[in-house]
C-alpha cells in the first residue's frame, strides 16, 4: 500500500486545525497547542513511484496551497505530535476516492487501482493516552463510519 498526504503549505493556515482545535477545547481538555490536519490516500496496486509522484503533482494537490509527502516522510519530520488517522470503514462509499479513480483514468493513468481516504490530525501538547481517546472519539470520528488508528504517540504518558 502507498500513501500520499496533502497538507496546506506552511505560509497557508489550517483554518481546519484550528477549528479542531476549539473542539477539543469544548471537551475540557486543555493541553492541545496546535493541531495540524491534512488530507490522506491510500493506494492499492500502484507499484511505481513515478506514478504515485504523477497522481500527487497532478490530480491530488493544488499547487499554490499545498505540498505532498509520500509515505509516513511527513509524520516522521513532526517529531512531538501525536497522529491519529481516520479512515472510513470497509463497505461505507467514499466519494472522494471514486472521484480520485475518475481523475487518474481521465489522466491516462491505468485502472484497477484501489484508493480510501481519510485525513491525518497532527496533536501537538500535553495530552494522555485517555485524552487521545477522548478526542478521537468525541471529536475526530463519527464511530458508525469511520474508524481511528493511532499512528505516532508523542507527549505525556507515552
Amino acid at each position: 500500500m502507498n500513501i500520499v498526504e496533502v497538507c496546506n503549505k506552511k505560509t497557508v493556515p489550517d483554518v481546519f486545525g484550528q477549528e479542531i482545535r476549539g473542539n477539543i477545547r469544548e471537551t475540557g481538555i486543555g493541553g492541545i497547542e496546535e493541531v495540524l490536519t491534512s488530507e490522506v490516500y491510500r493506494f492499492e496496486g500502484i507499484s511505481s513511484r513515478d506514478e504515485l509522484t504523477r497522481i500527487a503533482g497532478e490530480i491530488l494537490v493544488d499547487a499554490v496551497a499545498q505540498d505532498y509527502f509520500t509515505g509516513d516522510s511527513n509524520v516522521e519530520r513532526r517529531n512531538g505530535y501525536t497522529v491519529v488517522d481516520v479512515f472510513y470503514r470497509k463497505g461505507v462509499t467514499d466519494a472522494v476516492s471514486d472521484t480520485v479513480v475518475i481523475a487518474m483514468r481521465d489522466a491516462g493513468i491505468r485502472t484497477g487501482v484501489s484508493v480510501s481516504t481519510g485525513r491525518r490530525y497532527y496533536l501537538k501538547g500535553n495530552i494522555t493516552d485517555g485524552d487521545v481517546r477522548t478526542i478521537c472519539e468525541k471529536v475526530l470520528v463519527n464511530p458508525l463510519i469511520q474508524e481511528y488508528a493511532l499512528v505516532q504517540r508523542k507527549g505525556k504518558n507515552e
